[in-house]
């Protein structure tokens, strides 16, 4: 879906799953792409960034909101169609992408199987973590923080919208005051913008202020990454 002349928003069905929503930013010399899906859905990226008129083998950079492996999973796999791409972090989040830490929703879930109270019907989802974040890490060359701005497709700026986890970062682009938001904001069915998934939110009063600052900003609509695009105007 071409939202600008500068964005294009990906619609990537997953099997199983609910659809992605990694977004493509590019002004002619820059070819950004915003998340990088599971491992399993890098082809669909790729044909979802072909139809949008590229190749992925030009990307210039790859930025990632979170830590997430449904944001991280598929970041090796673009880099091998893409090995000039940079990937971008929040520094906070970096060493979890890194694998120096474990991803905070593994921790969670790994410290409630080892103490017998981890559920039944989270059984599954340990196994998913536990079984993809190894095969998931990427090396973060460019850790960035609160304010930092490139100069690329009319000016983005990074905004921190730590809690959904710990390092969580959305990204302001100043020319058509759209936000990426990643998973710190939702939009409801009733085209309302929420915060993050409370079952999913690692500190919700952090989540809570995040979303707060996102709706602080001068905003013409956001892009959310599980539910898609809302605009305001």
């Amino acid at each position: 879906m071409k939202i600008t002349d500068h964005i294009d928003m990906l619609e990537i069905p997953v099997p199983g799953r609910a659809k992605i929503y990694p977004t493509l930013v590019h002004d002619g010399e820059h070819l950004l792409l915003f998340d990088a899906g599971y491992s399993e859905t890098v082809s669909l990226i790729a044909d979802a960034v072909k139809s949008a008129g590229f190749d992925l083998s030009n990307l210039t950079s790859l930025i990632l909101t979170h830590q997430d492996l449904d944001h991280i999973g598929g970041a090796n796999g673009i880099l091998t169609l893409a090995p000039k791409a940079k990937v971008y972090a929040h520094e906070v989040d970096t060493a979890f992408i890194q694998g120096d830490k474990t991803p905070t929703k593994l921790a969670a879930v790994q410290a409630q199987k080892e103490a017998g109270t981890l559920p039944a019907d989270r059984e599954g989802f340990h196994q998913f973590l536990s079984e993809g974040f190894p095969k998931s890490y990427v090396h973060v060359d460019v850790p960035v923080k609160d304010g930092d701005t490139f100069d690329i497709a009319g000016g983005i700026e990074v905004v921190f919208t730590p809690g959904h986890p710990p390092g969580h970062a959305a990204y302001y682009l100043q020319e058509s005051k759209i936000m990426i938001v990643g998973d710190a904001a939702n939009i409801s069915e009733d085209k309302q913008l929420r915060g993050s998934n409370p079952a999913m939110t690692w500190n919700q009063k952090q989540a809570e202020e995040s979303l707060e600052k996102i709706k602080s900003y001068d905003l013409s609509g956001v892009i959310s990454y599980h539910t898609g695009y809302l605009k305001f105007r």
